[in-house]
Order: structure tokens, then C-alpha cells, then sequence
């Protein structure tokens, strides 16, 4: 009887939220529920065919995305939390909206993902890295990884694991799992990077401790990896960017799209028509977001950790047609509220674009201080309290076939986004 209370208080509430514009159900009604029958997720989940869960640190809402559009390229009907509310109440919410589904494609934060194996058994899991984010709620990436092998131990071989070979914890999370696995990584030594980050999180060995060395690395601390003590080495892979490739920027989309396609080969789906999605996948808000604003290019890019904004910079020195950049750095719950971490983002490549640096947000003081340490002109900073001004300036100084690029945690993602679109995601 509570079950069907929940369900109902739920949809309620969700289709309160979406009429009064209020979000788009994606939360709250999950939350409500939950507290009226805390055990709804695995009575709701009970009613799909399948689930697959995506988790990582970086890049779960492009990849769920990407995998929902490739299930529903064959004619699968697909229930996703495509608005990136990824914990208990988020997935919740997303079933309790949702009817006649085939599959559930959720992507699940980290810390939560232990506790959603306790309520559901998988078809498929999605692991696509581990990186140091918001410690303040997560801690280090060592206990996140304790966590998770625990809890993919209690797996059997009814469950599929697509794990990126590339880095070291997550191939160490999989080594004695029972459930099946599917090796991805890029083998691509062009991409190589001369040197390695100074923010890599994962040099050393997790079995023994010792230093790893690398064959080659493509960021952080992904790449052709081995450990000279005991012997843990790089597994061969299944799929990589010899298969498939993506058409968006950014070396992090190349493993999306191929992690991706792993999963659409496990529905046994030719690889043309896996290609044919890839090559005309259109990312989702904020991550790679392309729009149009009063006549200038404008480009989003979630950047919510070190290696998540390294990369962001890495793309968009190498973009053609860059403009200015705009930072956007808040602290609340979305973000972490330490923002330490943005010391070791290496701004210093901003030196090797002479264009303005406008910044805004909660914690816009401690940014304008890191890029005043980072950049060879400060006069290039304009710092701003508000973010519509922050806006008007940034889109003030975007000259004819430039691109303004919009580099921001979570919630200032969010909060600049409804300020370009009029619309709210959660």
C-alpha cells in the first residue's frame, strides 16, 4: 500500500514541477517518494527488462546519453535521467515518470553507486575513470575505489562490466570481479602527451604501491600503464578508437563514444549504425554545449575538477576560432565546497591565447587570484559579482566567427545557462 502511495505522491509532485515550471521533475519527486517507501527503487526498476548504470568521474552524462540514443536507434524504448540528477532521488524520479520502458540508462554518482548495486542487479555497468572531485564530499579517489570493488563483488556473471583499460584503478576495481568484462581503452599513440600532468591522481600502483611507468599517457593519469614490481599491467582491449571514434572535441569523448559503442555491441548492434549515432550525436547541455547568443558562437563546458577543466583548456586552446573565455567558479553543494582544487587546473595555458579572461561566480576572488599567479597579463582579467554582467562583458568582447567559451562548475553551469535559454534543467 505504501508503495502505490509513493508512486502516486511522486508523480504528483513531478507533474506539479513541470507544469509550474518550477524544473523538470528531477529530483523532488524521487525524494518524497522515497520517504514514503524507501525500498521504491528496486520495485520500480523490477518493471524493466534491464538497467544500465554509468558511473565515473567525468563523463557519465555524455556517455548515458550517447548509449540511450544507440538503444533507441534500434527501436528500444529507453527511460534516462537526462538531466543528470544522479543520485537516489534522481533515478528515482526518472522511473516514477516513465512508463512502458524497455531499458533504464541512469548515470550514478560515485559515492551513491554502492548503494544503488544494494537495491537493483544490473545488465550492464559503465566504468569510465576515477579523478580526484570534490573532496570535500568524496575524499580521495583510493577510498572511492575501496568502495566500488566492494560492492562489485557481490556481482555474478549475469552482469556485463565495460571498464576503461586506460586507468589503472578502475582495471584494478575489475581484476577478480565474476561478472563478465569488456575492456575499452584509445590505443592511439598520437594522442600521447609529451609530458605528464602535474595533477595526475593515480601514479602509483594500486596492488603493490610502486611507481607506475607509462608507455605513453593521454591525460592524467590514463594511458599505457604497468607496474615493473609485481607485475600488474595494462589488459588488452576489446574496442577502441580503431573501431570507433567521436565526432565532438576533446580526447575524454573519444573514450565516451567508444565505452558507448561497447555497450550497443553487447545488444548486438552492427557497427555502422553504432557509427551513423555517434557521428551525429549532439552532446547534452553543458558539456560541449554549442547555442547561438545575440548573433555570437557560444560554448559551455561543464569543468568541475582538475582533470575535467585541464582538459577543457586543452580543447579550447586547440579549437579553431576561440574568443575569449569566461570562469564561472561557485561552492555549493553541486560543486564542492572547497575550492582548492583549482590550483592545480594548469591555467598557465591560457598564455597561449592573448584573449580577455572574464570571471564570475561565488568563489570569483579565489579564481581571479589563481589566473592573476597563471597568466603573463593581468590586465587581461575582468572580474565581475554578477553573472548577467559577467555575461554582457564576455559577449561584448566575442569579435565576427569567434567563439565565447563558458568554462564553469555545476551550478554556475546551471545558473548561466538558464540565463542564456530562459529555461531550468532540475
Amino acid at each position: 500500500m505504501r508503495y502505490f502511495f509513493a508512486v502516486f505522491v511522486g508523480r504528483i509532485i513531478s507533474l506539479v514541477s513541470i507544469v509550474l515550471h518550477t524544473g523538470a521533475g528531477g529530483t523532488w519527486a524521487g525524494e518524497i517518494a522515497l520517504r514514503i517507501y524507501p525500498n521504491i527503487l528496486k520495485h520500480l526498476s523490477s518493471r524493466l527488462k534491464g538497467i544500465i548504470l554509468v558511473v565515473g568521474t567525468n563523463g557519465k552524462t555524455t556517455t548515458s546519453l550517447m548509449i540511450k540514443k544507440i538503444l533507441e536507434y534500434q527501436g528500444l524504448r529507453v527511460v534516462h535521467n537526462a538531466t543528470g540528477a544522479n543520485l537516489l532521488n534522481g533515478i528515482v524520479s526518472s522511473l516514477l515518470i516513465s512508463s512502458k520502458k524497455d531499458w533504464g540508462v541512469f548515470e550514478v554518482d560515485e559515492n551513491v553507486f554502492p548503494i544503488v548495486l544494494g537495491h537493483i542487479q544490473p545488465s550492464i555497468i559503465v566504468l569510465l575513470n576515477l579523478f580526484r572531485d570534490q573532496l570535500d564530499r568524496y575524499g580521495e579517489v583510493d577510498s572511492i575505489a575501496r568502495k566500488w570493488k566492494e560492492a562489485l563483488s557481490q556481482l555474478t556473471d549475469k552482469t556485463s562490466v565495460v571498464a576503461n583499460a586506460d586507468d589503472p584503478l578502475i582495471t584494478a576495481i575489475c581484476e577478480d570481479l565474476k561478472a563478465r568484462k569488456l575492456y575499452i581503452g584509445l590505443e592511439n599513440s598520437s594522442l600521447y602527451r609529451k609530458v605528464m600532468q602535474h595533477a595526475t591522481d593515480t601514479i602509483h600502483c594500486p596492488k603493490c604501491g610502486t611507481r607506475l611507468t607509462y608507455g605513453g599517457v593521454y591525460y592524467s593519469h590514463l594511458g599505457k600503464w604497468a607496474c615493473g614490481s609485481c607485475g600488474f599491467t595494462h589488459p588488452d582491449v576489446t574496442l577502441s578508437m580503431k573501431n570507433y571514434q567521436s565526432s565532438l572535441e576533446g580526447i575524454y569523448n573519444h573514450y565516451n563514444a567508444i565505452t558507448a559503442a561497447a555497450v550497443g555491441e553487447i545488444f548486438k548492434i552492427d557497427q555502422a549504425s553504432i557509427k551513423e549515432i555517434l557521428a551525429s550525436f549532439i552532446p547534452a547541455f553543458g558539456r560541449m554545449e554549442h547555442m547561438t547568443v545575440r548573433g555570437r558562437n557560444v560554448r559551455i563546458v561543464l569543468s568541475k575538477n582538475p582533470t575535467g577543466f585541464n582538459e577543457s583548456l586543452q580543447t579550447y586552446i586547440q579549437s579553431k576560432n576561440k574568443g575569449p573565455t569566461l570562469l564561472l567558479l561557485n561552492d555549493r553543494i553541486p560543486d564542492g565546497t572547497d575550492v582548492s582544487w583549482i590550483w592545480d587546473v594548469d591555467f598557465e595555458l591560457l598564455n597561449a591565447q592573448k584573449r580577455e579572461i572574464i570571471i564570475s561566480g561565488d568563489r570569483m576572488y579565489d579564481m581571479a587570484i589563481r589566473i592573476k599567479y597563471a597568466i603573463d597579463d593581468i590586465h587581461r582579467i575582468t572580474v565581475s559579482d554578477k553573472f548577467v554582467l559577467a555575461l554582457d562583458i564576455a559577449l561584448s568582447k566575442v569579435q565576427k566567427n569567434e567563439t565565447l567559451w563558458i568554462l564553469a562548475t555545476y551550478s554556475a553551469m546551471l545558473e548561466v545557462r538558464k540565463l542564456l535559454t530562459g529555461k531550468k534543467i532540475l
